[in-house]
């Protein structure tokens, strides 16, 4: 049984992607915040913590860095990753397990999918239907993405911190 991972802040179209990958077989874990919003949808979803067996520390700030996590998508127990990041008005509010997560989906991108984008959704759902799984090609380009997601974030990052600097 596939697996999808979702952790996302910005939560347009999530409710029918999780529903649709879960019709399609695919298993949903979830944070607590993401899992709450699929399963109004009635969409079973597994709960990060029920998954790792660790609830989230400091009032949900950490909950997916857990090896648990990272070992089911080095190994691809967990093919498919859908995070969008935190949006990041200071630096106590930066995203730093969705980051962990990216990259651990970029490393193993010939067999995880890296989702950033509500906007990738359907092409992933029809993909899937279609071709019983999501192609390398899409997944190097979803790979490639997702590391420019990562770039323009930290960059933002960098813009907080010189700032802070000055």
């Amino acid at each position: 049984m596939k697996k999808a991972l979702v952790s996302v802040s910005e939560k347009r179209g999530i409710r029918k992607f999780a529903s649709d990958l879960s019709d399609l077989g695919i298993d949903i874990i979830a944070t607590e915040g993401t899992a709450s919003e699929i399963s109004q949808n009635k969409v079973p979803v597994i709960r990060v913590s029920d998954f790792t067996g660790f609830s989230e520390l400091l009032g949900g700030r950490i909950k997916t860095l857990h090896p648990t996590i990272h070992a089911a998508i080095a190994t691809a127990e967990i093919s498919i990753v859908i995070v969008n990041l935190i949006p990041m008005i200071s630096i106590e509010s930066m995203d730093i397990g969705g980051i962990a997560l990216l990259k651990s989906a970029i490393k193993n991108f010939k067999n995880v999918a890296a989702v950033t984008d509500p906007d990738q959704y359907d092409g992933i759902i029809e993909e899937i239907s279609s071709k019983g799984d999501v192609s390398p090609k899409t997944r190097l380009k979803l790979a490639i993405r997702a590391s420019a997601y990562i770039v323009e974030y930290e960059s933002h990052v960098n813009k907080i911190l010189a700032s802070a600097a000055q």
